[in-house]
């Protein structure tokens, strides 16, 4: 590439090119632009490549995988995201990697490897002092509890992830609203929806505001849920149509079952079995060898069993 030289100057303007282009990706995946994102971070892994810097590749690597990821692609190289642990275990690239590593294996739902990488990670980043990376290790670890709907365990740990946050000064950043979301949710299942309402709330706030519209699909399934909990119906209707639209719109497989379920169970309460039975029918589609799905759910409601999160 011409212009750049080899002098530690230049090194300094390539990092914070690298840099630049990391920011703008950051900011493409919370705005829902993954592709975007996408191709930032793949033209920042052939600069390093090209530069020979190692470093720099790995941390692309890193970044490349977890895009990938929130696309519901897998197309990476698993067993390069655990070289990169291995080969620098005192380096911020490690923590990413790990965190990398399980998040690929909590997808795929292998769940002990993912837990297995995240306390690697967790570790890490706390010997290191990388509160963000704390942060993000125990929202991960948190999210690992609830797949097994281990809620008491779960909200404990988001709620250390949303100390860190607060204490470090970044409440208010999207991390944190994602984090924030999660505990509120935690309390609703547990059914300490006054608690866990208002965190809710306040997450979805924050994210509107950020321009975060990919991150707000589970905050509006949540609120959907707390109103189903509180018997408002209305509210309960429109936050579950609005988490089933952004669910749609992102490609969000679970989001929108989730939904179907919720407003199935909504339009029931209203007396409209019409609209409940175009619900139950969607999400029945979903499981094509479970043919008597819509029949069992007309009959049975599962809102005391149902977990958002798994």
């Amino acid at each position: 590439m011409t212009g750049w030289g080899s002098g530690p100057e230049d090194m300094s303007d390539r990092r914070k090119h690298l840099e630049f282009l990391r920011k703008t990706a950051r900011d493409a995946i919370w705005s829902g632009d993954y592709e975007r994102a996408l191709t930032l971070y793949e033209d920042g892994l052939a600069l390093a490549r090209s530069w020979k810097d190692r470093e720099l590749e790995d941390l692309f690597t890193c970044n490349r995988a977890t895009t990938l990821l929130e696309m519901d692609r897998q197309d990476f190289d698993l067993s390069r995201l655990k070289e990169i642990v291995l080969r620098s275990p005192r380096s911020p690239n490690a923590v990413l990697a790990g965190y990398a590593a399980a998040h690929a294996h909590e997808v795929r739902g292998e769940y002990g490897k993912a837990s297995f990488y995240a306390q690697g990670a967790l570790q890490k980043s706390r010997e290191l002092g990388l509160e963000e990376w704390t942060a993000a290790s125990l929202n991960l670890l948190a999210n690992l509890e609830l797949h097994e709907s281990r809620f008491e365990q779960a909200r404990g740990l988001f709620q250390e992830a949303l100390d860190r946050f607060e204490s470090e000064g970044r409440a208010e950043c999207a991390e944190a609203a994602v984090v924030a979301d999660n505990l509120g949710y935690c309390h609703i299942a547990l059914d300490a929806v006054p608690v866990g309402l208002p965190l809710v709330e306040r997450s979805l706030r924050l994210l509107e505001g950020l321009g975060s519209r990919q991150a707000m699909d589970y905050p509006c399934l949540d609120l959907c849920f707390a109103s189903l909990k509180l018997s408002k119906i209305d509210a309960a209707e429109t936050w579950g149509t609005r988490a089933l639209e952004l669910g749609r719109e992102f490609g969000r497989n679970d989001v929108v079952k989730n939904a179907h379920y919720l407003l199935a169970e909504t339009y029931g309460e209203m007396g409209r079995e019409s609209a409940a039975d175009e619900h139950y029918e969607a999400l029945a589609s979903y499981y094509p060898d479970f043919p008597a799905l819509k029949n069992y759910l007309h009959q049975i409601s599962l809102m005391g069993l149902i977990n958002l999160r798994a």
